[in-house]
Formats: C-alpha cells, structure tokens, sequence
C-alpha cells in the first residue's frame, strides 16, 4: 500500500503532458505547424527517450507560448484599405 500511495504523490506532481496533436487541437493548427513551432524551438518541450524521442508538451508551457504570441492593436497602426474594385475585374458584380 505505501508503494501505491508514492506513486500517487508522484503522478499528482507530474505537469499534464500534451502530445503533438492534442496540442495542436488546442491551438486550432495543424501538427506539421507545431512540430515547426518545436523545431524552431518557439514552443517550449519536453524529448521523452533522447534526441528523437516522443515530444510532450506541458500546459503550462502551451498557455507561455499564447501569452509570448499575443499580438495586441496599437493606436497606431492604420485601418487596412477596402478593397478596391478594379482588383476584383474577374468578378461581375
């Protein structure tokens, strides 16, 4: 029973690991632009079983890398132009 109750303690330690596709369906991308997001070594990860091993990413680490990526509006920025007719010529209106 003490065994049982240690590795309790110990699982409830542990972050939440993420695979590659449960974090890219949190994202709302595609598993190619995650294992990018890794490879370019923007989003944080663990290599379980050495240099290629399974990838495994935290929570924690996934909510860090929206809140580094968050883009906010500045006063400054100009209100995109509307689109002008003579680009959509292709197209009758």
């Amino acid at each position: 029973m003490r065994a049982t109750q240690n590795q309790s303690s110990l699982t409830a330690s542990l972050p939440v690991l993420l695979t590659v596709t449960e974090a890219a369906e949190r994202l709302r991308v595609s598993r190619s632009r995650v294992y990018e997001l890794v490879e370019d070594r923007q989003l944080a990860h663990h290599r379980i079983g050495g240099a290629r091993g399974a990838i495994r990413i935290s929570e924690t680490d996934l909510l860090s890398f929206l809140a580094d990526s968050r883009v906010e509006p500045t006063a400054d920025e100009p209100t995109p132009l509307p689109l002008r007719r003579s680009a959509l010529k292709h197209i009758k209106l």
